[in-house]
């Protein structure tokens, strides 16, 4: 059976006028949930500033939106991931067993260190980067070995000196690019020659939440197109497509590399209805993803000119964050801007602890942070 997003994306904009659900064009669509019956605050206070989970505040595209309604109306059924392969393929022009759906990119993430380090070796990677897959990693006895990134140069990888830790036991080496925190990026020449220095059985695990705000080249799903076998791109529909909320992530690689991943997890039903709704609309919709890079890049130059104002140093890239250095009050700005309801997140978590985080929101909210943190400093 296959459903086209054209005939799902038909039979959701009839549901989307049949009744109270109706959502418009033109609506703020983030602000529309504000209005919600149920509470959706997540535990955040009322008035919350919330600039703490990298969350996309345009919200989805209309088409996701209403492709998530018509979801949640035949949310009594199962949804069937296998169903999407072959649209992710379209869109990424790969075939569909080079795909796998996952209940976010962090899900395939999580399990592939059980895929392919369950038995020992070790995990080279960052040190200041996202760590969801290497406490799995090292909750099942792997090394997991965190190479210092490059402050004089802006935080970047230390590429040569991550393929130095490379040896006989290793059975992951992993980069996030664009890098979260950092924002820093790999062209695609650093990707292509870490993969071609990596012996054939160290899998390559490119992390790629945020390449749809990067148009500066530098994809991993070059690799996996030009035949590399050891190399596995992960990527998501949470951030530039605004879906956070509905976990929809998928990896590509080699069908050999998905298999080993699909013994341990990422089942038939790994994502629900209105998910799948939602990321067929999102295809129909590839221009939101334009819109969102637009936001990011021009709420980054405000906040560069915000902070350059403030005399404080910051480290940023294309994706939708920024880091700003506060040395020994790290805590104390933390703990103040926390006590006026405006969440951060601390730079400890990447072992940054002289840095915060900061993820850009909607212009309002870009403005509260500000004014709180210069009342602050």
């Amino acid at each position: 059976m296959s459903v086209s997003r054209r005939q799902f994306l038909k039979t959701s904009a009839v549901a989307a006028t049949a009744g109270p659900l109706s959502l418009g064009a033109g609506i703020d669509y983030c602000a529309a949930a504000e209005g919600s019956p149920v509470d959706l605050s997540m535990g955040f206070p009322p008035g919350a500033v919330r600039l703490n989970f990298n969350e996309n505040t345009l919200g989805p595209s209309p088409k996701a939106i209403d492709g998530a309604i018509a979801g949640v109306r035949e949310s009594y059924r199962y949804a069937l991931s296998g169903l999407l392969p072959p649209h992710i393929g379209s869109y990424h022009d790969v075939d569909p067993d080079w795909v796998l759906m996952g209940t976010g990119s962090s899900e395939i993430l999580r399990l592939t260190p059980v895929a392919f380090g369950r038995n020992g070796g070790n995990v080279v990677t960052g040190l200041q980067t996202w760590g969801g897959m290497l406490a799995v990693a090292a909750n099942l006895g792997m090394d997991v070995r965190r190479i210092e990134l490059r402050k004089d140069k802006g935080y970047v990888f230390d590429v040569e000196r991550m393929l130095d830790a490379v040896d006989s036991e290793t059975r992951i080496f992993m980069v996030v690019s664009p890098n979260n925190p950092t924002g820093a990026t790999l062209s695609y020449a650093d990707l292509r020659h870490i993969a071609d220095s990596l012996p054939n059985d160290v899998l390559l695990v490119l992390d790629q939440a945020y390449i749809d705000y990067y148009d500066g080249g530098g994809s991993g799903l070059d690799l996996v197109k030009e035949g590399y076998r050891n190399v596995l791109v992960t990527q998501t529909f949470s951030k530039a497509f605004a879906l956070a909320g509905l976990r929809c992530g998928y990896g590509l690689a080699h069908p050999d590399v998905l298999n080993e991943i699909k013994k341990f997890g990422t089942g038939p039903a790994s994502i629900n209805i209105a998910g799948y709704g939602a990321v067929l609309g999102s295809l129909d919709d590839p221009e939101h993803a334009i819109r969102s890079r637009t936001y990011v890049r021009k709420t980054r130059k405000f906040y560069q000119q915000q902070f350059a104002e403030l005399g404080v140093n910051e480290v940023s890239g294309p994706s939708p964050f920024m880091l700003f250095e506060t040395g020994n009050r790290s805590q104390e700005i933390y703990d103040e801007l926390l006590a006026r309801k405006v969440f951060i997140t601390h730079g400890r978590s990447w072992n940054m602890p002289d840095y915060l985080r900061v993820s850009y929101g909607r212009e309002s909210e870009n403005e509260v942070f500000f004014s709180t943190l210069k009342s602050i400093l």
